[in-house]
């Protein structure tokens, strides 16, 4: 049987993060500092407008090479309004703050993960997330920081790709909850954000719940529906 485990929400803290970062760099003093409730992010993320300059390179229909790279008037400073979006947020400008220097989501969720593996060899374990770009270096520094013994881990790019790598996942995201196949099982961690999907999985707080029982269990149930 190959578990599943998402990143975000079982073991890393990824949403607290994101308010975190936001607060350090786009909140202004006195400012009330962003609240992220689910995993759609465009909802809750936003950002100031910023003044910035710019260089715009003046015209010249008398241009002679020599001159210009003798001259420094050959360019003007120009002021600017951009907006950060959202994915310059989290790929570009601050990538490895959000996924690297997140915490865990509870204290010793990567410890308690690297026990069941150790407990469960008749079991194959998956570390899977939708990520890609610089997202998963900074990912492998959260593991390797919080010392994951896991040895199989896949980035994909889509949530319905998440199902054809395990048997069983555990996950707190509604998208993959809402994709899953049905000759296939979920240990849902319980959060507000999927409280409707329509899931029959296991419920549980949190991945310190999940134990050898509850894998047996789950297998058994594989078994039965195959």
């Amino acid at each position: 049987m190959r578990i599943g485990v998402s990143i975000d929400g079982v073991l890393r803290d990824f949403l607290g993060q994101i308010e975190e970062t936001h607060k350090k760099y786009f909140s202004e003093e006195g400012e009330e500092s962003i609240k992220v409730l689910d995993y759609h992010l465009d909802k809750w993320v936003t950002f100031p407008d910023e003044e910035v300059e710019e260089g715009e390179m003046l015209f010249n229909p008398d241009f002679n090479e020599d001159q210009f790279f003798e001259s420094e008037e050959n360019t003007e400073t120009i002021k600017v309004v951009k907006k950060t979006t959202l994915n310059e947020f989290l790929y570009e400008k601050c990538t490895v703050e959000i996924f690297g220097h997140a915490s865990e989501i509870i204290p010793s969720a990567v410890e308690t993960l690297n026990q069941l593996i150790l407990e469960n060899p008749q079991y194959e374990f998956v570390i899977i997330t939708r990520e890609g770009g610089l997202a998963i270096p900074s990912t492998l520094f959260f593991l390797a920081k919080t010392k994951s013994i896991c040895s199989n881990i896949k980035f994909v790019t889509s949530y319905d790709s998440v199902w054809d790598n395990v048997d069983v996942m555990i996950t707190d995201h509604p998208n993959i909850l809402a994709l899953k196949p049905t000759n296939k099982m979920s240990i849902i961690i319980d959060k507000e954000y999927n409280k409707e999907v329509n899931q029959s999985g296991i419920r549980v707080k949190t991945i310190k719940e999940v134990d050898t029982r509850v894998l047996d269990s789950l297998g058994s149930s594989l078994l039965l529906n195959k």
